[in-house]
C-alpha cells in the first residue's frame, strides 16, 4: 500500500526532503544534462513499475477474494472477476490521474466492491491535491466498500468502513509529508538566495568603498591642481577657467560621496540612512550647460512638490545624464527641460534639436548611460521612453512615482 513518496506531476521527490528541482545542482553541460535525464527516465520506470505491481496485487486479491457474498447489481457469475480486472487497470492511473482513475473504481465497485477500493481510497488521500476534491472521493469509496444498502448490522457497515478509510488517512498522511518537505525545500531555497543576495550588497559596499577611495584620490589632486594653476596663472580667462575645473572637481567629489552613502550599510546591509524629502533642483545641471555654450531652457509644469531621496536622486540623473548625451552628439542644439508634476509623478521630458556642427572634442560613445538610467528609473517603479524626434533631434521622457520609498537599495551609478 506505501510507495515511494512524489512530486505533484509524479516524479520522486529526494529523500533529503528537497526536490531535485528545487535545490541548484553542481555542473553543467551535455553530459550533466544527459545524467539528469537518465536518472528521471529511471525513476519514471520505477514509478511505473511500482504502479504495475500495485495493479496485479489489486487484480489477483480481487479476483480470488469477494467482497460480500452477493452477486452485486448484475446476476452474472463471473462479476467479481471482471470488476477486479477493470478495477485494478484502472489503478495503473492512480498517479497521473488520481481522482478520474479514482471515481472510474469507485462506479466499478458499485456494480461489484473489489479490493481495488482500499488502493484507490489510497491515492486519492495521496495524490490529489484538491483536499475537497480528495475528502469527496474518500467519501464515496469509503461508503462503496461498507455498502450500507447490503449490510444491515452495523459492526459489518462500521468494519468494512474503517478497512476503506485506514488506507485513505495514511495517503493523507504521505500527501501531508510531501507538502512539509517542498515547503521546507522552498524555504531552505529563500534562505539560500537572501545569503547571497547579503553577500552580493556587501561585496558591492566593498567595490563601492575601493572606488570612493581611489576616485577621490585622484579627483582630489585635480582639484590641488586647478587650485595651484588659479593662483600662479597670470592670465585672468586663465585663472577663471582654473577655478571653474576646481568647482567641477568639488561638485563630483561631494556626488561621490553620496553615492558611497547610498550603497554602505548604517546598520544592516543594504539600508540607508533616511533623508528629507526636498523639491527637484537641476539649476546647477543648467547653469553648467549653459557655462559649456549649450542653450538650455527650463519649463515647470504644475505646482512643484517634494519627493522622496531615492526619486529625486533618480530624476537627477536623468536630467543629468540627457544634457550629457547632448554634449556629446548635439552640439549647438537647442534643448528645452520640461518638469511636470501632475498627482504624485514627476515627468521629465529633455528634447534637443539636431545638431549645427561636428563636435569640437570627442568625449567618447557607445557607453552604457541609457541603459544604467534606465535600470535606475525602474527601480522606483518609473518608466523611461528615448527615441529621435522627426526633426533630427532626440527626446528623453521619465516618468516618476513621487513618493517612492526611500529604502529602495541599489542605486546603480
Amino acid at each position: 500500500m506505501i510507495d515511494t513518496t512524489t512530486t505533484s506531476d509524479g516524479a520522486p521527490a529526494s529523500l533529503a526532503g528537497a526536490p531535485s528541482a528545487a535545490v541548484p545542482r553542481a555542473g553543467s553541460g551535455p553530459d550533466y544534462r544527459g545524467r539528469v535525464s537518465l536518472r528521471a527516465w529511471a525513476a519514471t520506470r520505477r514509478s511505473f513499475g511500482f504502479d504495475v505491481l500495485v495493479s496485479a496485487i489489486a487484480i489477483a486479491l480481487g479476483a480470488d477474494l469477494r467482497m460480500g457474498s452477493h452477486w452485486g447489481l448484475v446476476d452474472w457469475p463471473y462479476l467479481h472477476q471482471a470488476s477486479a480486472v477493470v478495477a485494478g487497470t484502472l489503478l495503473l492511473n492512480r498517479r497521473r490521474a488520481p481522482f478520474g482513475s479514482g471515481v472510474a473504481i469507485c462506479a466499478v465497485s458499485l456494480v461489484h466492491p473489489t479490493q481495488a477500493l482500499f488502493f484507490a481510497a489510497y491515492a486519492a488521500g495521496a495524490y490529489v491535491e484538491d483536499r475537497r476534491r480528495a475528502g469527496a472521493l474518500i467519501t464515496a469509496l469509503v461508503l462503496t466498500a461498507a455498502q450500507p444498502w447490503h449490510h444491515s448490522a452495523p459492526p459489518d457497515i462500521i468494519g468494512s468502513a474503517g478497512l476503506a478509510l485506514v488506507p485513505a488517512l495514511l495517503g493523507l498522511y504521505v500527501a501531508a509529508r510531501r507538502r512539509l518537505r517542498l515547503d521546507r525545500a522552498d524555504r531552505a531555497e529563500r534562505e539560500r538566495e537572501l545569503l547571497f543576495e547579503q553577500v552580493r550588497m556587501r561585496e558591492r559596499a566593498r567595490i563601492a568603498g575601493e572606488m570612493h577611495d581611489v576616485i577621490t584620490h585622484r579627483v582630489s589632486l585635480m582639484v590641488l591642481q586647478a587650485g595651484a594653476l588659479r593662483t600662479r596663472a597670470r592670465d585672468e580667462d586663465v585663472r577663471a577657467r582654473a577655478e571653474e575645473l576646481r568647482l567641477v572637481g568639488c561638485k563630483a567629489l561631494e556626488e561621490l560621496r553620496g553615492l558611497v552613502a547610498v550603497t554602505r550599510s548604517e546598520q544592516q546591509v543594504g539600508s540607508v540612512v533616511a533623508a528629507p524629502r526636498a523639491v527637484l533642483d537641476v539649476s546647477d545641471l543648467v547653469a553648467d550647460s549653459r557655462s559649456a555654450g549649450v542653450s538650455v531652457e527650463v519649463i515647470t509644469l504644475g505646482e512643484p512638490h517634494a519627493t522622496s531621496p531615492v526619486v529625486g536622486r533618480a530624476a537627477y540623473r536623468v536630467v543629468q545624464e540627457a544634457l550629457t548625451n547632448v554634449h556629446k552628439h548635439a552640439p549647438g542644439a537647442l534643448v528645452d527641460v520640461r518638469l511636470h508634476y501632475v498627482g504624485d509623478e514627476v515627468q521629465i521630458t529633455v528634447r534637443n534639436s539636431a545638431p549645427t556642427r561636428a563636435a569640437d572634442i570627442a568625449l567618447g560613445a557607445g557607453g552604457s548611460g541609457l541603459l544604467g538610467l534606465r535600470k535606475r528609473v525602474e527601480l522606483v517603479a518609473g518608466t523611461l521612453r528615448t527615441g529621435p524626434l522627426p526633426d533630427g533631434g532626440y527626446e528623453l521622457l521619465a516618468v516618476l512615482p513621487a513618493g517612492a520609498s526611500t529604502t529602495t537599495t541599489g542605486d546603480p551609478a
